[in-house]
């Protein structure tokens, strides 16, 4: 037993748990980062290509999480840090990135409908450069953001599916405030997850990816909240390994599906990762 599991709080199935989901979530973003790697750039059907996009980014936040996790192999440190707040940054952006890669990757039914949906994330991506952009940049920043939006407006003004969607939604898609067509909501009840344990968790993670209040009203000297080794952060790393896990897992199926000649990439702890511990033998 580690210096860092002599605590008498946590009991001996309590870590055989914990070790269990380290072991989980290594063997997921071992095999999410082989699958990555082995698609690399190749030409594929737009819908397919972007979805890389996101998966990848859903590798970096899965490589960041596991570095920052307590009595993981993925990083070398001499002291552990026991603060749920190491994690939950990256447990929240997987969580809302794979509605988003759900999203792009499902076939779409026709040419229009893809055509709207990738219009739409880049009208909300020009809108939020324009409102990151200074006035001091206008002439060579905000003035071209400006134009794309027009474009982008004009090309989805002559969307036969756009068109086809109700006023509510055309109008809060045109306004650059939506990242896809349909609700958060609507997608999660499509994936087949609860919009309420959805929003439950997320909003639990967020106080703790900013300084909001439940993340410091029951801090403890040398415990909760301190980064110290305690009961409370111990069981909330877990859990959300455990719910990263599944989400990386479930992602990495639906890659698999679009890109099928790399299955046999994943391998487990023995996956090849470009950058992280060397596979298991």
């Amino acid at each position: 037993m580690s210096m860092s599991e002599n605590n008498n709080e946590i009991s001996k199935e309590d870590w055989e748990l914990y070790h269990l989901a380290i072991r989980n979530m290594d063997i997921a973003t071992c095999e999410a980062c082989a699958v990555s790697n082995a698609i690399g750039i190749r030409e594929a059907i737009a819908y397919k290509g972007w979805s890389t996009y996101i998966f990848t980014r859903l590798c970096s936040h899965a490589k960041a999480l596991i570095a920052a996790t307590p009595i993981s192999r993925w990083s070398k440190r001499e002291y552990e840090y026991w603060d749920i707040t190491a994690i939950a940054p990256h447990t929240r952006a997987l969580m809302e990135g794979e509605i988003l890669f759900y999203y792009l990757s499902k076939t779409p039914v026709s040419q229009d409908e893809w055509s709207a949906k990738l219009n739409v994330m880049h009208l909300n991506d020009c809108i939020k450069r324009m409102e990151i952009t200074t006035s001091d940049e206008f002439k060579s920043g905000l003035s071209y953001y400006a134009e794309q939006r027009d474009e982008i407006t004009a090309r989805l003004n002559g969307n036969s599916y756009f068109q086809s969607l109700d006023s509510s939604t055309i109008k809060r898609c045109l306004a650059g405030k939506a990242l896809t067509i349909q609700p958060r909501d609507v997608l999660l009840i499509d994936m087949g997850v609860s919009p309420k344990d959805f929003k439950r968790l997320f909003d639990l993670l967020s106080h703790y990816t900013h300084i909001l209040p439940m993340s410091f009203y029951r801090m403890e000297p040398n415990g909760r909240g301190t980064g110290c080794l305690n009961e409370t952060d111990f069981h909330y790393m877990c859990l959300f390994l455990s719910l990263c896990t599944e989400i990386l897992t479930r992602c990495t199926d639906i890659i698999v599906d679009l890109f099928p000649d790399v299955k046999n990439k994943r391998k487990g702890l023995k996956s090849k990762v470009s950058i992280g511990p060397k596979p298991r033998k």
